[in-house]
């Protein structure tokens, strides 16, 4: 009985030594820790990932219906500038048998003020003029241009005009040198007929 009465003291002091070892003993060295792993980029939390930026919206430019039109009026006037002048009147036909439109009804004008013909000028001033008061709203990208044709238009009626009266008094001068160039042949004719009877009237 004292036997084990001895032997249970014993393991009990063993038991209490040991206790006290394990807390007597330093804590674990925190630099032997293992290190956390970093968190990948896509694992990050969502307020440390950078927003990618979003580019601007660009606006695009609504074309100028303006420019447009003195796009298409400076190529045309390139085609005509390169046509043989001789085929300039059959250009004209063409465009006069098509649909009217603002279009072309300038396409016209600037045929005509190529052409130079009898009339022409007018008749392009005045397809200019009804291209700038109609109320069309196809017309109002052309108006501009019309108006600054109608300039050369009005220029070119001018001086057809002038050349026209220049015309016209050169054949009424013309036509008065003929009248007297009769009247001087006539009155020739009769000196020429009275001549021998004035000479048999005179006294031998």
């Amino acid at each position: 009985m004292s036997k084990y009465l001895s032997w249970l003291s014993a393991a009990s002091l063993v038991a209490i030594l040991l206790g006290l070892a394990a807390c007597a003993s330093p804590p674990p060295d925190a630099s032997q820790e293992t290190p956390r792993p970093a968190l990948p980029i896509d694992t990050q939390p969502a307020s440390q990932v950078p927003e990618a930026s979003t580019p601007p919206l660009t606006a695009v430019p609504v074309p100028d219906p303006v420019a447009q039109a003195g796009h298409a009026l400076l190529r045309w006037q390139d085609q005509l500038r390169q046509t043989p002048p001789d085929a300039l009147p059959a250009v004209a036909a063409r465009i006069a048998a098509e649909p009217v439109t603002p279009a072309s009804a300038v396409h016209l004008a600037l045929v005509w003020l190529h052409t130079r013909g009898p009339g022409d000028a007018a008749r392009a001033l005045a397809q200019l003029d009804a291209v700038q008061t109609s109320a069309d709203p196809a017309a109002q990208p052309w108006a501009d241009w019309a108006r600054l044709l109608s300039a050369r238009a009005t220029e070119l009626k001018r001086l057809d005009e002038q050349i026209n009266r220049q015309t016209q008094q050169l054949r009424d001068s013309q036509r008065r040198i003929d009248q007297l160039t009769e009247q001087l042949e006539a009155l020739k004719a009769i000196e020429r007929s009275l001549a021998p009877r004035n000479g048999a009237g005179k006294a031998p």
